[in-house]
């Protein structure tokens, strides 16, 4: 997946001649996105180059080079924002997808981490209703969530059950 911020930092690295690595974290996600996908503030460098920040934006702007994943720059006062190409956004994403195919979205940010999904299952001495299948749902979505994430994720489906699995497998309980 393309890392925008990176190549936005790089983008005015070449023109600042700085470290792409600081610039790259002070890359912001606009509050209101008819701003743009991403805005770099130039705040912190009006002290350096002794211009305001709204002069250094437009001679950011005016000098930056873009590539085929920006779509545009806009000045909106003391911020530079950035506007992705959502073409080649999109026809990247689609390219990934058709790569992992069923591993797209997979990752191993829950690498050595357990966690314990509960949710309801039908009950057959009660009547099933809808708010059943609403709880059933939505815990076994997160179980899928957590699961493509790399957590190793425990289900229960009763109470009961999860403080049985606790109890068996740590007796300090």
């Amino acid at each position: 997946m393309i890392n925008f911020k990176e190549e936005i930092a790089k983008i005015i690295s070449d023109v600042l001649e700085q470290n792409d690595i600081d610039i790259e974290k002070s890359i912001e996600i606009p509050k209101d996105c008819v701003q743009g996908d991403y805005a770099f503030p130039c705040f912190r460098l009006a002290k350096t180059l002794k211009k305001s920040p709204q002069m250094i934006a437009e001679d950011l702007n005016s000098k930056i080079t873009l590539n085929n994943l920006i779509e545009k720059t806009e000045v909106v006062g003391g911020y530079l924002n950035f506007f992705v190409n959502k073409k080649e956004l999109a026809s990247t994403v689609i390219e990934e997808i058709k790569k992992k195919k069923e591993e797209y979205g997979k990752s191993e940010i829950g690498k050595g981490k357990t966690v314990i999904v509960e949710y309801s299952s039908p009950n057959i001495a009660k009547p099933f209703h809808i708010g059943h299948l609403r709880t059933t749902l939505i815990g076994h979505a997160l179980y899928n969530t957590y699961k493509t994430l790399g957590y190793n994720t425990i289900r229960n489906k009763s109470f009961r059950r999860l403080w049985y699995t606790v109890w068996k497998n740590d007796r300090r309980i």
